[in-house]
């Protein structure tokens, strides 16, 4: 009898020992530790831990509600969300981190870790114990990194949308200048009042077909006409008349011509067709179909309007100062006679 009452002697100084030495270990690696027994609902704190946050060891209640009134209200909902759903099985660890008031009313960030140690005879956790650790210092760095972060965040987005905003009005006006360009473009190459080809562009399309013309064999034909009498017009109706009448014949002969065909007016009341991929016969047609639709160009007229009309077919070997010589001069003898076709 008396060697068992030894030998748990023994075995509680062992325990206490074990539990000193626990102690011990958990005041080296944490700032302040913490032992709840959930029966009783005591909570015994070590003296780290008061002095982590500036009380003198032992002076709050040993209970559950010291730590819930030092937790900060901000962090209090997420840190009970974290502490239930071990308590309930939902979570399989513990830890948080958190801010605790101070005795001065400041706030220190900490770090919690805890978990259960005894256990019923039913498997119902009896004991919790858990270490806090003072990470006030790298808490503040860390937040002033995201905070920064966040700023920066915030600075690339706004450069973003400025580079964006400054982009879309890079491209805007770029589009407005290519079409502003084509506007230009198409004014240096129209003719204002018909709204046909000016002999600017037609001097390039019949350079284009005269060197088709020498590299394959190309057949293309040109017709010009003049309006008969047309001084007449502007003379007794007024310059408006003539206008008018040049406009209704623009419009009479390009609903009579091809998409690939060139029509401008060459100067005044003379106008100027370049027929790709036609021969000197089939351009004579076209002339005469011209001849006799452009009558009826303009109703209003007094008088019938009438035109004289040249065609030729390009040559190859013969340069164009000599091909639209050749046609000049037949436009000329076709003026000579009136309402009538010369083909040279």
């Amino acid at each position: 009898m008396e060697e068992l009452d030894v030998n748990q002697c023994t075995d509680t100084l062992d325990n206490q020992d074990s539990a000193r030495t626990l102690r011990y270990a958990l005041d080296i690696v944490s700032d302040g530790i913490w032992d709840w027994r959930i029966r009783s609902n005591h909570v015994s704190r070590s003296p780290g831990w008061y002095t982590m946050l500036g009380y003198d060891p032992n002076s709050l209640p040993e209970n559950v509600a010291t730590w819930h009134e030092v937790i900060h209200p901000d962090d209090f909902p997420r840190v009970m969300e974290g502490f239930n759903a071990y308590v309930e099985g939902r979570s399989d660890r513990y830890a948080e981190e958190y801010r605790c008031r101070c005795r001065d009313g400041s706030y220190l960030w900490i770090s919690d870790h805890g978990r259960f140690v005894e256990f019923d005879g039913e498997g119902r956790a009896t004991r919790m114990i858990g270490a806090h650790r003072n990470i006030h210092e790298r808490k503040l760095a860390e937040l002033a990194l995201q905070q920064k972060n966040l700023e920066l965040l915030e600075l690339n987005q706004r450069l973003e949308a400025l580079v964006e905003a400054r982009t879309e009005a890079l491209r805007r006006a770029n589009e407005a200048l290519v079409e502003q360009a084509a506007v230009a473009l198409r004014l240096s190459e129209i003719d204002p009042l018909t709204q046909i080809a000016n002999r600017r562009r037609f001097e390039q399309q019949l350079h284009a077909e005269w060197q088709r013309l020498q590299r394959h064999g190309h057949v293309c034909s040109l017709m010009m006409f003049d309006l008969d009498h047309f001084k007449r017009i502007n003379d007794s109706l007024g310059h408006p008349a003539g206008d008018r009448v040049l406009v209704a014949v623009a419009e009479v002969v390009r609903r009579r011509l091809r998409e690939e065909d060139c029509f401008a007016r060459w100067g005044g009341e003379e106008f100027i067709v370049l027929l790709p991929e036609t021969g000197s016969d089939e351009a004579r047609e076209l002339a005469e179909r011209l001849r006799l639709s452009l009558r009826r160009a303009d109703v209003s007229l007094p008088v019938q309007l009438t035109a004289s009309f040249a065609v030729t077919e390009m040559h190859a070997g013969e340069d164009l100062m000599a091909l639209l010589r050749r046609l000049d001069d037949a436009l000329y003898r076709a003026k000579r006679q009136r309402d009538c076709i010369v083909t040279c």
